[in-house]
């Protein structure tokens, strides 16, 4: 047998191609952001089960990609529909750039979610850069400190899966202040980790969206009406495209007190907070 120099190391790999089917796409119908990313991350904790988790080490770092990669995808949505929606984040956003393969591929329609296909959402400062740079809307400590900072974490061990195949980069191990190890150390995500960061996105995420909500109702209630193209007949439909964008059928079911929760009852506290009942 005649061997190459490189033969010594490795064989050579047999040749493979995706193809040119498109078998791995499938067209689907989006429900509102904060209801796709309940449904995505509750499917990861469903399937992430202490006995699967421990038939393989790896999985569980899996699934808290899975995780992360469905907040960016909320993100991504709600700020795309929030721009579409609010006149004020328009106004501020008129001289931010987009990708010209996400027009051509999202179409007039949809164009606005090429806003953000460059962004990462991987970090607690992309999402606060993103929020004010686009929406005018600041993420105030009070509210967001902690689940940003727990977000940040998580962000930190995905980086390592994602590209240093589960070891703790250096970087990433002095951000989170990890203590010093005599080896490289792999990022274990056993199930109590997992459920602990599908936690800690969701109190950003969840936290996220009832903010945002608050902030498109004061909007509607006072800037937007301030507007030359204000439609004072229509404001009741303007209101329910908000409630639609941020109301999340997906948890209403398992709430107490459902039933009170309600488009009307949530209308008529609005229009009671901003003094529009006797308008």
């Amino acid at each position: 047998m005649t061997l190459s120099i490189s033969d010594y190391v490795n064989e050579a790999p047999s040749s493979n191609s995706m193809g040119s089917d498109h078998s791995f796409l499938v067209e689907i119908d989006l429900p509102c952001p904060i209801d796709a990313y309940v449904d995505y991350s509750r499917s990861l904790l469903a399937y992430g089960t202490e006995e699967k988790l421990q038939e393989n080490e790896h999985l569980g770092g899996l699934l808290l990609l899975g995780a992360v990669s469905a907040a960016e995808a909320y993100f991504r949505s709600i700020l795309s529909l929030t721009l579409e929606a609010c006149p004020i984040s328009r106004e501020n956003a008129a001289e931010k750039q987009i990708n010209l393969g996400g027009v051509l591929w999202h179409g007039h329609a949809e164009f606005r979610r090429s806003a953000f296909e460059h962004l990462t959402f991987c970090s607690k400062d992309d999402i606060k850069k993103a929020a004010k740079g686009y929406l005018r809307f600041e993420l105030k400590d009070s509210s967001f400190k902690g689940p940003l900072e727990q977000y940040d974490l998580v962000c930190h061990l995905r980086h390592g899966i994602v590209h240093n195949a589960g070891i703790l980069p250096g970087r990433n191990a002095v951000q989170i202040g990890a203590k010093n190890y005599k080896k490289p150390v792999r990022i274990a995500v056993g199930f109590a980790t997992l459920q602990k960061s599908i936690e800690a996105i969701d109190s950003l995420v969840l936290t996220f969206n009832r903010e945002l909500f608050d902030e498109m109702c004061r909007r509607w209630a006072i800037e937007w009406r301030k507007k030359l193209d204000w439609d004072p007949s229509i404001e009741d439909k303007i209101f329910n495209k908000i409630w639609k964008i941020y109301f999340c059928r997906k948890l209403h079911g398992t709430r107490q007190g459902k039933s009170s929760i309600t488009r009307a009852k949530c209308l008529s506290e609005v229009k009671e907070r901003y003094d529009l009942l006797n308008i």
